[in-house]
């Protein structure tokens, strides 16, 4: 960061996730102060997709959330709550099960829509995670097919146990030249924002496993004097959900 390159913030326009609730999308009005429910299907194209963690800490009564990294396998992953700050960090399967949030893609897309003869294109965020994550990977999108995607309400009720809640529905279109040419150029601003962001996030992961491995010696210290073991043993059974139903046709405006 300096005076002629500042630290960027983040290009999205609009950041839209799922209710399994409710069984609709939704983004919070910062001049409402209100989630407003999305009850049309919402059309959208593919540009990038990262991985984060999403939740709710029960300790600290806030949301959780994470820094959005690439590889699971290789970088840091910083979870914090809103409230309580600094939960774990650590590569996914070191922290897995170990925090209250759940795995969620965060998705970089253009929202399309249509006035008179004319696309609109805007770039949105979407974090999916809880039931929509298993909708989404069944769904097996993939960026390089340039396909519009529709993501829709639903009103199936599905049950897990006791507990009733709705997956999104996920319908593919065909996309056209005018579109895609829009979306490159989109997805170009957007790489470089990410390139920025994932080198500072790599540079602030690595300062915070530093001062995690010094807190780790120091508690290992006190566990060894005190022959106790503090190691979270709780295993978390993966969340499975249905397969969901993908159609392809021609956009519908």
């Amino acid at each position: 960061m300096s005076l002629s390159r500042p630290k960027q913030t983040n290009p999205a326009e609009l950041f839209i996730e799922w209710s399994g609730s409710k069984g609709k999308f939704y983004y919070y009005d910062k001049e409402t102060d209100q989630n407003i429910y999305i009850d049309d299907m919402i059309y959208i194209v593919i540009l990038d997709q990262l991985n984060t963690i999403r939740g709710y800490d029960s300790d600290s009564n806030s949301g959780i959330y994470s820094n959005e990294v690439r590889n699971l396998q290789t970088e840091i992953i910083n979870v914090r709550s809103f409230k309580g700050g600094s939960i774990i960090s650590g590569l996914y399967d070191q922290i897995k099960g170990k925090h209250d949030g759940k795995f969620s893609k965060s998705v970089y897309a253009a929202y399309v829509t249509k006035k008179k003869d004319q696309y609109e294109l805007k770039l949105i965020n979407l974090q999916l995670y809880g039931s929509a994550i298993g909708a989404w990977i069944d769904a097996k999108i993939k960026i390089e097919d340039g396909k519009v995607i529709g993501l829709g309400a639903s009103t199936e009720v599905l049950k897990k146990g006791n507990t009733e809640y709705f997956a999104p529905v996920i319908k593919k279109f065909k996309s056209n030249a005018d579109i895609m040419k829009d979306c490159i150029l989109m997805d170009q601003k957007l790489q470089e924002y990410l390139d920025e962001y994932l080198k500072r996030n790599a540079d602030d992961s690595e300062e915070t496993e530093q001062k995690e491995e010094k807190k780790t010696i120091q508690q290992n210290n006190v566990q060894q004097a005190d022959q106790t073991n503090a190691t979270d043993k709780i295993e978390k059974k993966e969340d499975s959900f249905p397969e969901t139903a993908i159609e392809e046709d021609d956009l519908p405006f």
